[in-house]
């Protein structure tokens, strides 16, 4: 049984011990089990990952993986941190069951699941950013575009605002069209 004490997470050997029978992301010494998204959701987010996968394909390198936790290089504050993408693209396959600090991926992608999306806008950007990410999209099923991030520095400056394909920066010949990808659901 996981008491309270049991979320205060210090370390990636507490990180392990965590139930395996969920999603955990740790921020600010605290575990967060992750909830279940909505259908729709799920919808945009599985249909951009075959998009990926086809374009990864077609690249000839490269690989994409849902909900890996990707370790984030801590503050000063705590000693271990942690988060989930709804998409993670790498040329690179990591060891163990993580990305881990130090050895980034290429491209994260949040999926919005509320309109403002204030998690995926505040933290989880500076975390990715925090991270070395090179490049950072925010999917807005809402307004039907994706945000595409560009590292500068610490931080994270739109690059431009995609409606129609992406050309990624970070992985040169990625390229997903993105014509009727939010009709999914």
């Amino acid at each position: 049984m996981v008491t309270s004490h049991d979320l205060e997470i210090h370390s990636a050997e507490e990180f392990e011990s965590l139930p395996e029978d969920g999603l955990w992301e740790v921020a600010d010494g605290r575990a967060i089990l992750l909830p279940g998204n909505e259908i729709d959701h799920q919808e945009v987010a599985t249909e951009l990952l075959q998009r990926l996968i086809a374009a990864l394909r077609k690249r000839g390198h490269g690989r994409v993986l849902p909900t890996v936790n990707v370790d984030i290089p801590p503050s000063r504050f705590e000693a271990f941190r942690t988060r989930v993408p709804d998409l993670a693209v790498y040329e690179r396959r990591p060891s163990g069951k993580r990305f881990k600090s130090g050895a980034p991926l290429e491209v994260v992608i949040e999926v919005l699941a509320t309109r403002r999306g204030n998690v995926e806008r505040t933290e989880k950007i500076e975390d990715y950013a925090r991270a070395g990410i090179p490049e950072y999209w925010i999917v807005d099923p809402f307004g039907h575009v994706v945000e595409i991030y560009v590292l500068e520095g610490s931080g994270y400056k739109l690059r431009e605002i995609a409606v129609e394909e992406i050309n990624s920066g970070a992985m040169p010949g990625l390229r997903v069209d993105l014509g009727g990808l939010f009709e999914v659901n």
